[in-house]
């Protein structure tokens, strides 16, 4: 989807208390257009090295160094500011040829320390990470929630298959780090590194990709034969796919009437269908392939463009450089859509496989964005820092206790006065419960259970009326949205 760009004001006219505000020197993006900053948790950012940084990361290194370069072999070699200039050099290149980036650790606006991507291989699909922490930010758990990111984004935006970390044997501060994070030990290399003290062995932990999703809840979903074409039971709605995840009339999803309650292994079995599905769930906005309707599509794609509009007007309502996160924003069509109009993106998702999707719509567009892995629930972010947020097809997968939490985090990370747009399924009088949980096939055969709401305008303004003056509105049969702002 396009909406108009507009002009932004010069980067010193931009808010500096903002997590999302540019911080000194932020460098360009790479090759294919993938975020150079990550928000790793409360305060913490990691932002990609930019030639303005080498003086303060030179003062760090140096203050440091009698610790640093017992387990760094650089350390010695690094003598001025012009040495730290030249290592950020060849960190950009990696940065621009699309291998991962080296990242100041940026915590509460103070420069903690580094961390970065070594090694990457095309061919085999892998990448190491190494890293160190200044001398007065150590114990905080900084470092494991940086690595967790950097891990989480070399999945999600490298496509790597295999993420490594070596360590000196005796560092045992460093192999915590890996250990926390659920990286298994395969082994050690005998003299692997010339140190300071002599050679040193290192100890090398791996992690794949599925360990990763599975270390994350995403946990593989039982096996059962390809529904029969023309055999599925009719779902709830008897003739077309629900509006947020679809199936098509000859292969529906099956559907349950549910109360809406908590339910952790559903929670964990939704979670392994949308990393499942990343790969075919632009397929089903798209209608293409098993998602085809030649009788609704024409309908189908008349209120996708009404809504591609509800979200051009609450982007023309924002400032012109104002921040917003698009909460649960899978392969990244409203995240590009938030983008193109020149405005300051976050997209978050609990899924790898999606954020690698996300990451490849902003490359191929030439948009910017920063993609964060993280939960909906507990947002990664300080309070205030957004100016809005948007959120599509994600509440109507929350049971109703989520949905209050869900509110509650919306509202905590939005500045007062900002807004908040929600888009969703629409219900319709054919449905018999506001809840179901469905039974989805994916291509390969695999089915999952999905909770699913639906809504009309007028409950979904009444979920959100805690959050201020809401408008609603929906479509003739497929999409329903609602629009607060904070506190009005």
């Amino acid at each position: 989807m396009y909406i108009g760009k507009r002009p932004r004001p010069p980067e010193e006219g931009r808010p500096e208390d903002s997590a999302l505000a540019p911080l000194p020197c932020a460098p360009a993006t790479g090759r294919r257009g993938t975020p150079i900053e990550l928000h790793a948790g409360p305060g913490l950012v990691l932002r990609a090295l930019a030639p303005a940084d080498a003086p303060a990361l030179f003062r760090e290194t140096d203050a440091c160094r009698a610790r640093l370069r017992r387990w760094l072999p650089w350390v010695d070699a690094t003598r001025s500011a012009a040495d730290t200039a030249a290592f950020i050099r060849v960190a950009m290149e990696q940065e621009a040829d699309g291998e991962g980036f080296h990242a100041l650790i940026l915590y509460e606006g103070r420069l903690a320390g580094i961390i970065g991507h070594h090694g990457f291989h095309h061919a085999h699909r892998t990448v190491s990470i190494g890293y160190w922490l200044g001398d007065a930010f150590e114990g905080r758990g900084l470092m494991t929630a940086a690595c967790r990111a950097m891990t989480g984004y070399a999945f999600a935006a490298l496509g790597v298959h295999r993420v490594e970390i070596r360590a000196a044997v005796e560092n045992r501060r460093s192999r915590a780090v890996a250990e926390r994070l659920g990286f298994r030990l395969e082994g050690v290399l005998r003299g692997a590194e010339l140190l300071a003290d002599g050679f040193a062995d290192h100890a090398v932990y791996g992690m794949l990709s599925t360990d990763w999703a599975r270390l994350r809840g995403l946990a593989v979903a039982r096996t059962t034969p390809a529904v029969p074409r023309g055999g599925a039971p009719q779902d709830q709605a008897g003739r077309r796919p629900e509006a947020g995840g679809g199936a098509l009339p000859t292969e529906r999803a099956r559907a349950e009437p549910s109360d809406g309650g908590d339910d952790p292994a559903l929670d964990a079995e939704m979670a392994a269908y949308y990393e499942a599905r990343a790969p075919e769930y632009d397929d089903w906005y798209e209608r293409r392939g098993r998602y085809a309707q030649p009788g609704a599509d024409a309908a189908w794609f008349a209120e996708l463009s009404a809504l591609h509009g509800v979200v051009t007007r609450f982007v023309h309502a924002l400032p012109s450089d104002a921040a917003v996160c698009d909460i649960g924003c899978g392969t990244g069509r409203w995240t590009a859509a938030l983008a193109e109009a020149g405005l300051r993106v976050a997209g978050l998702d609990r899924s790898p496989a999606m954020l690698d999707q996300a990451a490849r719509r902003l490359g191929d567009l030439g948009l910017r964005a920063v993609l964060v892995c993280g939960d909906a629930l507990e947002l990664p972010f300080p309070a205030a820092t957004f100016d809005a947020a948007c959120s599509a097809f994600v509440f109507d997968h929350l049971s109703l206790p989520q949905r209050t939490r869900f509110l509650r985090e919306l509202a905590r990370v939005v500045r007062p006065g900002g807004r908040i747009l929600l888009l969703d399924s629409r219900r319709e009088e054919r449905h018999v419960a506001d809840t179901e949980v469905q039974t989805r096939p994916l291509r390969d055969g695999r089915t999952f259970r999905v909770r699913k709401g639906l809504f009309t305008a007028a409950t979904l303004a009444e979920a959100m009326q805690a959050l201020g003056v809401v408008r609603a509105g929906e479509t003739p049969s497929f999409f329903v949205w609602a629009e607060a702002t904070l506190g009005g």
